[in-house]
């Protein structure tokens, strides 16, 4: 046989094994999503779903997933700080672990990105979080003393989350102009079911952060439409206007906090939220620098955490935190290490801005919202970086897309 005839067939060989992993890759990316989507279903499962297609996705390319990880250090920068703090942790093999974790989940990240596009990325989401929405319907809970529907994930406040973060992207799906109107019609339904579900969770910082987060969406796409000029205007006279609605709201702040709380019926003091602050700060100020280590704190037998977890009555001794992120994290990792993630996650909210205002489009957009409603929820909920996380995916994945995006235009 000829070196052209061996070569030619080579050719064939290597052409048919690139198509088998180019239909291969999106397979495994969105079948990640989906046992992310489910972990509070199904536990461990789904994390070894999204672990096991996630380590093929690196090594459908490996090359090119090692060049892509070292260009989005940023998304790394954290996870390897968090794995760094078992060498001063209180519970260092704890800390190995779950930092070990988290730099897994920003790495299949990394892959996801790699392999399938963002439009891809949000609609994939939209598809499993409507199975999740409608299995907790069919096959989820409701607290026995309130009635808040909890879904399949456990507590209030978890489904609240997974419930704003599904209207947020079917309301970008219905205005995704490339879609057709049947998929968007769906998302317009979805729209209007996914609010109810907040609704039912009864979760109050979740019903108002929505309807925000959904102006801030439509927001993006229009000033995008405008031209760069009118559109940074736009923005920025947004802006203005949030700081003045601010100021009002703080000139007003006993007659609004009244209404609100008569309205819902929290007390003075957030069910419990500024009392858990006070302990946080007392607590960063005795290890200001390192922190006791990355989710060393809540560990049975640890003598502070006893305390907190009688004071507040969590029979359960697990599940609970300090209802602020940035105080949780300076906590765990010290002042330094809190200031490096809301670097991380604000600047990923700024480049999705940017991103969003300048091409006008429904996904950049979306992405960008529901940055929005993660660092609204970071002032009272602690959403983000932890591993197997959809909500920390979420945002590793935005400052991903974003800085390819804009690194492109």
């Amino acid at each position: 046989m000829s070196n052209t005839s061996i070569s030619y067939e080579a050719h064939l060989r290597f052409g048919r094994l690139g198509s088998i992993q180019t239909r291969l890759e999106p397979i495994l990316a969105a079948t990640a999503l989906t046992g992310l989507v489910f972990v509070p279903a199904i536990g461990k499962f789904g994390a070894l779903v999204f672990l096991v297609c996630g380590i093929g996705l690196c090594l459908l390319r490996p090359g090119e997933m090692m060049a892509k990880g070292l260009r989005h250090w940023p998304v790394l920068l954290l996870p390897i700080l968090f794995m760094l703090s078992f060498s001063w942790s209180r519970e260092p093999a704890l800390s190995l672990r779950f930092g070990s974790q988290l730099l897994a989940t920003a790495v299949v990240t990394v892959a996801i990105c790699r392999h399938i596009s963002a439009r891809v990325f949000v609609l994939t989401l939209f598809g499993c979080m409507m199975v999740s929405m409608l299995a907790s319907l069919v096959i989820g809970d409701v607290r026995s003393d309130t009635g808040a529907l909890i879904g399949i994930y456990g507590s209030k406040n978890a489904f609240a989350g997974s419930a704003s973060t599904f209207t947020v992207l079917a309301f970008g799906v219905s205005m995704m102009s490339t879609a057709g109107w049947p998929l968007r019609l769906l998302g317009l339904f979805s729209l209007v079911a996914g609010a109810s579900l907040v609704v039912a969770a009864q979760s109050v910082s979740a019903i108002l952060f929505l309807l925000p987060t959904l102006m801030v969406l439509l927001i993006f796409m229009k000033v995008g439409r405008l031209g760069a000029l009118p559109a940074w205007s736009a923005v920025a006279f947004t802006c203005l206007g949030l700081i003045l609605a601010g100021l009002a709201l703080q000139a007003n702040w006993n007659l609004v906090s009244g209404f609100v709380l008569e309205a819902t019926g929290k007390d003075l003091t957030l069910t419990g939220r500024t009392e858990l602050w006070a302990a946080a700060l007392a607590l960063i100020a005795e290890r200001p620098i390192l922190g006791v280590g990355y989710q060393a704190f809540w560990v049975q037998g640890h003598s502070d955490a006893e305390t907190l977890w009688f004071m507040f009555g969590i029979e359960s001794r697990s599940g609970f935190n300090f209802h602020n992120m940035y105080l949780s994290n300076a906590v765990e990792i010290g002042i330094p290490g809190a200031v490096l993630q809301a670097i991380i996650l604000l600047g990923t909210a700024f480049l999705t801005g940017v991103w969003a205002v300048r091409s006008g489009g429904a996904v950049p957009a979306t992405l960008s919202a529901l940055i929005f409603v993660a660092v609204l929820g970071s002032a009272v909920e602690v959403p983000l970086f932890f591993q197997f996380s959809l909500r920390t995916v979420m945002v590793f994945a935005a400052l991903v897309y974003a800085r390819e995006a804009l690194h492109r235009r």
